[in-house]
């Protein structure tokens, strides 16, 4: 029985030796590197003047390459919601300089919706104090063995910049023939009757999860100010028949009547974004050229209002 359970031993034991470098070389890997988008998080500095919160929208729409005098860091991640956004600013508050401007994207699918939030994405970002739902397996699944649970390895692991899927679509514009299609499918996604959807409830539970973060900036002496991200025409105009554009408007009202000296920064339908694809790498996402000409922009907004030195 020794002699057979040995043999078992000495069997499994390569594949599972095999399985641990595998999963090593990915957590070294340049997909694990500069793709994951969590990764970012590995290098937050401190002293940041400026900065964003956010969904995929907010990681796609600001990108600060072009002002290294200030410190900057884009503290959004792909479906980050309110909740989300308010725990990684508690976990990196302090990494802020006095009187660093904080930008809060609204985005319209954080009206009256209560998203689902994908927790996995902050294994590695938020400390256990700063993250209600964490749990082990989770944990052991996303940061000690992500090789176990993670589609197309292999394709991740020879993955490099000339042939990253995420950067070349960074750089390419949405096609015409793609525009309306697209369009309808994200407002769909975006309207969907479903459990996310809570109507009245919604609205009051993200104007509280936003009230929490304005709340938590002032504490901290730091300048929050609320942004609309551009959106395309075709979109827009999808909502706009939908009757959106009034609860929308409802709610930026409403916290700049709760908060007298809050800027609100509203290019959801700027002309210059809405009117131009080329822009847009889809119908809910600047692309890299977008994202700078937005961030630009931005800047010289906040310069003019006095919040950013020249």
């Amino acid at each position: 029985m020794k002699r057979f359970l040995t043999k078992i031993v000495l069997i499994i034991l390569p594949f599972v030796l095999l399985l641990f470098v595998i999963n090593y070389a990915y957590k070294k890997s340049f997909y694990w590197k500069t793709q994951r988008v969590q990764s970012k998080f590995l290098n937050v500095p401190n002293e940041i003047e400026l900065a964003n919160l956010g969904s995929s929208q907010g990681h796609c729409s600001f990108n600060y390459d072009d002002f290294p005098e200030y410190k900057c860091f884009n503290f959004a991640l792909p479906w980050q919601h309110n909740k989300y956004n308010y725990y990684v600013l508690k976990q990196y508050a302090d990494q802020l300089a006095p009187g660093a401007v904080l930008i809060i994207p609204i985005a319209y699918f954080d009206i009256t919706r209560i998203e689902k939030d994908v927790c996995q994405n902050y294994y590695g970002i938020l400390d256990r104090g700063n993250f209600p739902d964490w749990n082990i397996k989770d944990w052991l699944k996303v940061e000690v063995l992500p090789v176990f649970y993670t589609k197309e390895i292999w394709k991740k692991l020879c993955m490099t910049e000339a042939n990253s899927p995420i950067l070349i679509s960074q750089k390419i514009p949405i096609s015409e023939n793609d525009l309306a299609i697209q369009s309808k499918e994200t407002f769909l996604s975006w309207t969907e009757k479903n459990e996310a959807e809570q109507g009245k409830k919604g609205f009051e539970y993200n104007i509280e999860m936003m009230s929490r973060i304005i709340d938590f900036c002032y504490k901290k002496d730091i300048v929050p100010i609320i942004v609309s991200i551009p959106q395309i025409d075709v979109l827009n105009n999808l909502y706009s028949q939908a009757g959106f554009f009034d609860t929308f408007c409802n709610f930026t009202d409403e916290l700049q009547k709760k908060y007298s000296s809050l800027l609100y920064l509203d290019y959801s339908r700027s002309r210059e974004y809405a009117n131009d694809s080329t822009l847009f790498g889809d119908v809910a996402h600047l692309n890299i050229y977008g994202a700078k000409k937005f961030t630009a922009q931005i800047v010289q907004d906040l310069k003019n209002a006095g919040l950013l030195e020249e």
